[in-house]
């Protein structure tokens, strides 16, 4: 013991007074020479250092540096409990209060409260906001930190404090419980339209998929729009599955390609129940859609069967496979990458919709909009801004009108989609084009057309008429029609 600490003593002095020593290059021809060294170097830290480490401590580190190496976000070590939480995820089943929240501006919402769940019977609603968590306050917080606050082993309880309009602040004590939620949504929108929503690809989630066909068919259905945005993947062959309820049986879904150039196909078997459904297909992505959600969105679109609408989708064209390690946990990493049936790989890169829909709130809408027959669109905006109107459907948002003396501005990007352009901003040149219509325009944000306010951009009504679209005022309403 003495001779270590004199050996580690004169190694400081030396590089204290100015002297180094260059690095060393590690070189084993083996896994089991390298295995050797990891040991004993773990041995000595153990066994020596002065912290007294834990060796499930050390064990943890080392599993982590040596896939921070691999430079791959995706590959990664999952503890017993982390597993539990990932497979847990994937299929809709864990522990906790049964309520789906969304980001607010500085505190989490409540969109959605299953029935029978802890949640409801408590008394959330949709709309609630979520100020504490066990009395801590979640303003601006990340909503994965807050959910898994929330989250907890069944039986445990978790006291939130809850702001709703019309009530005020109050508290609420809720007990933990063992959750199912569906991993698909369904529901008909209007008369003819189907709607289905795809949280993650799940074990279950081809079957639920597959249901929701079924009744939607039962119930009228000539077009459906396939919701999925936010959806983070899950199996491939969930997708795959899901792909034959679209395509005939032996059509290609993706390719995967190993670190030895090793191809497998993956196609379709069918739907399970006769011919595959034929009929108008949009389907919603986002920069969230990835993994399997981007496989089925890009095998659809490029068998021409499907119609992408929304924004470039997150561009994950790598595959994963999860292996149970016999000390327990599970490794989860990165085997292959992927192509699209025409061959294209979208890691990094993602895909781009047929229909480039930036603002949110426009997304559903005009995906209705595709499925229908209707050629003319009419926007109206209210002049003292409470409201504004696309196709006599009232739109969710805050996009007002602009008033600079005579002249009305409307909100740039959000009136162009709504009559029906894409947008392109090129930040470099300071140029906004539009396209659309078989028309392009393109204008500076120098041009005295433009004027920005709280980093919005405005454009003066009189460009709109530029582009062959009628401007009127029709009382407290402005209207545009094209």
């Amino acid at each position: 013991m003495r001779k270590i600490l004199f050996v580690f003593s004169l190694a400081l002095f030396l590089v204290v007074i100015g002297f180094s020593f260059p690095a060393p290059v590690l070189s084993f021809e083996s896994v089991e020479q390298g295995i050797e060294a990891a040991y004993e170097i773990m041995e000595y830290i153990y066994n020596h250092h002065i912290s007294r480490p834990d060796v499930d401590v050390l064990t943890e580190g080392a599993i982590r540096g040596m896939l921070e190496t691999l430079n791959d976000p995706y590959t990664e070590y999952l503890s017993p409990e982390d597993l539990s939480k990932f497979v847990g995820a994937l299929d809709g089943e864990f522990s906790g209060i049964g309520a789906e929240l969304a980001a607010g501006e500085l505190y989490p919402v409540v969109t959605k409260v299953l029935a029978d769940s802890p949640a409801a019977k408590a008394g959330l609603r949709a709309g609630d906001q979520i100020l504490k968590v066990n009395g801590e306050d979640v303003a601006g917080q990340p909503l994965s930190g807050i959910v898994e606050k929330i989250r907890g082993p069944q039986g445990t309880t978790v006291k939130l404090t809850i702001k709703r309009a019309g009530k005020g602040e109050f508290n609420v004590e809720i007990t933990r419980a063992a959750i199912i939620s569906p991993t698909c949504e369904w529901r008909m929108i209007s008369p003819g339209t189907g709607y289905i929503y795809i949280h993650t690809f799940g074990a279950r989630t081809s079957r639920e998929f597959k249901e929701a066909l079924e009744e939607l068919w039962r119930a009228g259905m000539k077009g459906l729009i396939l919701d999925l945005r936010n959806d983070p993947g899950g199996y491939l062959q969930a997708a795959v599955d899901i792909a034959g309820c679209f395509l005939p049986p032996g059509k290609l879904v993706v390719t995967t390609i190993d670190r030895d150039g090793e191809r497998e196909e993956y196609i379709t078997a069918g739907a399970g129940n006769g011919a595959p459904y034929n009929l108008p297909l949009v389907i919603l992505i986002n920069k969230y859609s990835a993994s399997a959600a981007e496989v089925l969105a890009g095998a659809l679109a490029d068998h021409q069967v499907a119609t992408l609408v929304g924004t470039r989708s997150y561009g994950k064209g790598v595959v994963q496979a999860v292996i149970s390690l016999q000390s327990g946990g599970a490794l989860k990493m990165t085997i292959a990458r992927y192509l699209t049936p025409r061959g294209v790989s979208i890691d990094k890169n993602g895909l781009r919709p047929d229909r480039m829909v930036c603002t949110p709130e426009l997304q559903m809408i005009i995906a209705r909009q595709l499925l229908g027959s209707a050629t003319t669109r009419q926007v109206m905006f209210a002049l003292d801004g409470s409201d504004v109107f696309l196709d006599g459907e009232k739109i969710g948002g805050n996009f007002p009108p602009l008033q600079l003396g005579n002249e009305f501005y409307l909100p740039l990007r959000f009136t162009l989609e709504a009559i029906g352009y894409e947008v392109d901003w090129q930040e470099s040149a300071a140029v906004i084009t539009a396209r659309g219509k078989g028309q392009e325009f393109s204008f500076s944000l120098k041009e005295n057309n433009l004027a920005i306010k709280n980093g919005v951009s405005y454009l003066k009504t009189d460009f709109f008429r530029l582009m062959h679209v009628n401007i009127y005022q029709k009382g407290n309403y402005l209207v545009l029609e094209t």
